[in-house]
């Protein structure tokens, strides 16, 4: 997970955000440096009851990391980037302390790649 810019910098690049949910796209000024890296999350699943979300859940450590950086962040938007492909750029609202994020995408099928790819993919980003 990495903070988004409001400009353009040397500490960002510019990655195509397609919000598949509601169908729009936007360019992002995503930062380089990961705050949020693949050895914080415990698990990651796709919703039963709702086979278009995915919950996350965080280690501990990533609980603790989650949390810190929304309190820091409050207002500005994180993306979650996989692959290089932004997945969700959420606006924080409020600090995240419980340790899980809940993800909407598109379909069903979405939720099952995504899922395989934060569980599959290697742990180093």
């Amino acid at each position: 997970m990495r903070l988004v810019a409001d400009t353009p910098s040397a500490d960002s690049e510019e990655i195509l955000y397609t919000n598949k949910t509601v169908g729009t796209k936007e360019t992002l000024q995503v930062m380089k440096k990961i705050l949020i890296d693949q050895t914080a999350v415990k698990s990651a699943k796709v919703i039963e009851s709702n086979p278009s979300q995915i919950s996350i859940k965080f280690s501990d450590k990533g609980k603790n990391q989650l949390a810190e950086v929304t309190r820091e962040n409050i207002g500005k938007r994180l993306a979650m980037v996989i692959g290089g492909q932004v997945y969700s750029a959420p606006k924080i609202m409020s600090e995240i302390s419980v340790g899980e994020a809940i993800i909407v995408v598109s379909n069903e099928q979405e939720a099952k790649e995504l899922v395989a790819q934060i569980t599959e993919a290697p742990k180093k980003r």
